[in-house]
């Protein structure tokens, strides 16, 4: 278990690694601050750099080794907690990092005076302006992935006793997540394309394939979403595997990357063939940006390029549309974070009282009568090829529902550690058994005997 949070700190920390170290420049921009194109090559542009890659290294490898804190015996008891503190920290010191290194860049580029070039740029050429769309790839597909994605709910509907592995509301969140690759299409089949001088025909084409650029970027990731959130269901319901649901998360993170990867490399050599019509954007004003979202009431974009375009999108919080989004994702983190921390720091009970069988779990409590139980034992072991598919499965305790080859749909409420183990087989096969324990071994033993002796007076 340690090991698999300890591969998710790893990937993460890589994704974003990767993606702050990689793409420092595009054309005279440096971490999103535009400088003359001669002068982004500077030696001052350089050294400043060369310590950002050292902060970023320094940053990954501290990380790194903290993950492996998760291995001590008073932190396994919260690892998830942990695994979270770890991942805040990372991300905070990433963020650091980079603000603090852009802000010696503004200052450089401030203090010696390096202002852009001043050029006419069309800001309204009605043709650029009206034919650039038609270089955008079709909606056709991201509104394919969209329909694909609900697959899994039209098969729990069709198939309920799947449901027992997973809960019809879950097969939801894969639809909801390509409504924001549908949103994040057309935010870049949107985008401006600033242009200059009188070529029409250059600047239309030159905006065409930006636009074109973008988009396949999109529906890029919105198959990459696609193909994880089926991966996923498939791990969930059919073929019950860990490691189906790790490779499905490796195959959204790597495909995040190399989409992103691909769009900024063609848009390089794109820029690098239109330079005579190709306008270099504007700064935005530090004030236009408020807690890492860009802010502007007056830009009609919800969804907006961050400064550092390896980085990603960003919203535009300063739009009612942006504020409402920035409002759900808060709440829908928080409500994750929440559950895990309650879930995590909460333990579970098992108890005979007015004559049942009590356990007692959050969000997982099952009450049993004596005429619902089957057999009473104890175990040494927890069946093998095991897998949880709708409950809470930590470090140091599991308790919901889990699935085991020869077992078929269990409840656990146990302690990982304990060794010994009190197994139900029920009359009923959803679930067909129940496994739980106490804290010690010792104590196992004496809730085993509590419940044999409940179970001999049906």
């Amino acid at each position: 278990m340690i090991w698999s949070l300890l591969a998710t700190l790893w990937v993460v920390f890589i994704a974003v690694f990767g993606a702050a170290a990689c793409t420092t420049r595009r054309g005279g921009r440096v971490l999103g601050v535009a400088f003359p194109e001669d002068k982004a090559e500077s030696g001052e542009v350089k050294r400043i750099l060369r310590g950002y890659y050292i902060g970023l290294s320094a940053v990954f490898v501290l990380a790194t080794a903290a993950g492996f804190l998760l291995f001590l015996p008073s932190v396994q008891k919260w690892a998830e907690l942990w695994m979270l503190v770890i991942l805040a920290f990372f991300l905070f010191l990433m963020w650091f990092i980079q603000n603090t290194v852009r802000r010696r860049l503004l200052n450089l580029r401030t203090q010696n005076g390096w202002l852009l070039p001043v050029r006419k740029t069309i800001s309204a050429d009605l043709a650029v302006s009206r034919d650039k769309a038609k270089g955008a790839l079709s909606p056709a597909f991201v509104w394919i992935c969209f329909a694909l994605s609900f697959a899994p709910a039209a098969t729990l509907l069709a198939v309920p006793s799947l449901r027992a592995e997973f809960p019809l509301p879950f097969a939801f969140l894969g639809p909801v997540c390509e409504l924001f690759a549908v949103a994040l299409y057309y935010g870049m089949r949107n985008l401006p394309v600033r242009t200059v001088g009188k070529d029409t025909a250059a600047a239309t084409a030159f905006a065409q394939k930006s636009i074109r650029i973008h988009t396949c970027s999109a529906v890029l990731m919105a198959a990459a979403m696609l193909v994880f959130w089926l991966l996923f269901c498939l791990s969930v319901t059919l073929w019950q595997t860990m490691y189906l649901s790790i490779a499905a998360f490796a195959v959204l993170v790597l495909s995040a990357l190399a989409a992103a990867f691909w769009e900024q490399r063609k848009l390089r050599k794109l820029e690098e063939s239109y330079l005579e019509v190709r306008a270099p954007e504007a700064d935005l004003a530090d004030g236009e940006w408020k807690w890492g979202c860009y802010y502007n009431p007056q830009d009609p974009r919800i969804f907006v390029p961050k400064p550092v375009e390896s980085f990603g999108w960003t919203l535009n919080i300063g739009r009612p549309a942006g504020k409402a989004i920035l409002f759900f994702i808060l709440i829908f983190v928080i409500g994750i974070l929440a559950l895990v921390g309650v879930m995590s720091l909460s333990g579970f009970s098992v108890e005979v009282q007015d004559g049942q069988l009590q356990m007692d779990a959050p969000f997982y409590d099952l009450t049993l009568t004596p005429e619902e139980v089957e057999s009473v034992e104890l175990v040494g072991t927890l069946p093998a090829n095991g897998m949880r598919t709708n409950g809470y499965g930590g470090v140091s305790k599991s308790y919901g529902h889990f699935r085991f080859d020869g077992y078929g749909a269990c409840m656990l409420y146990v302690y990982n550690d304990t060794g010994t183990y009190v197994c139900l087989r029920l009359s009923g096969d959803d679930p067909a058994y129940v496994f739980l324990n106490a804290e010690t071994s010792e104590a196992t033993r004496s809730l085993y005997a509590e419940i044999k002796q409940w179970y001999a007076e049906k």
